[in-house]
């Protein structure tokens, strides 16, 4: 092998180094930023009915107000399921820690309602469509632990664009 032809694969390993080393640091960033900042989120089924579609959304989750505590009645969130745990459910906050809720206890066989108050750091979820969703009146109050974002941005279908504000509740 030459001299010309070894500063060439010098020069060629030098340049799929530089490249690999900026794909590197573009994978990393993408993983810091979904684990710690935010997520897009692909969301399907009856029980958000009808902020989310059956047939599947897109909506972008922030992973960070969670952790500073500042998720209250209303927001949407995501959380780890407590009876499925491979399995991320997304939910609307009734009430966190300290909050009184009322809740139909089956709403497809009956209105008998039970009234509880959240444990400390715990919160409230329930589906938006009560009848087709199993949330908190199943598994009790979720943990604050569970929690991982909290939705901010529709992005998905396009006709339903737009920032998710909070649903009002009942008193």
């Amino acid at each position: 092998m030459s001299l010309r032809n070894l500063n060439e694969w010098t020069i060629i390993a030098k340049e799929a180094f530089n490249g690999s080393f900026l794909v590197a640091k573009a994978l990393c960033f993408l993983h810091v930023t979904k684990t710690y900042v935010f997520t897009v989120a692909s969301l399907y089924g009856p029980s958000m009915l009808p902020t989310f579609n059956i047939s599947g959304d897109l909506a972008l989750a922030e992973k960070i107000s969670h952790k500073l505590g500042k998720v209250g009645a209303g927001d949407i969130v995501l959380v780890t399921s407590p009876v499925e745990p491979r399995k991320i459910v997304t939910k609307r906050v009734i009430g966190v820690e300290g909050d009184s809720v009322t809740y139909v206890v089956d709403p497809q066989n009956s209105d008998r309602t039970e009234t509880i108050v959240v444990p400390k750091g715990h919160i409230w979820v329930e589906g938006d469509n009560i009848y087709k969703s199993k949330d908190s009146r199943n598994f009790g109050a979720v943990s604050y632990g569970l929690l991982q974002g909290k939705m901010f941005w529709k992005i998905w279908p396009p006709k339903d664009f737009g920032p998710l504000g909070k649903k009002e509740q009942n008193s």
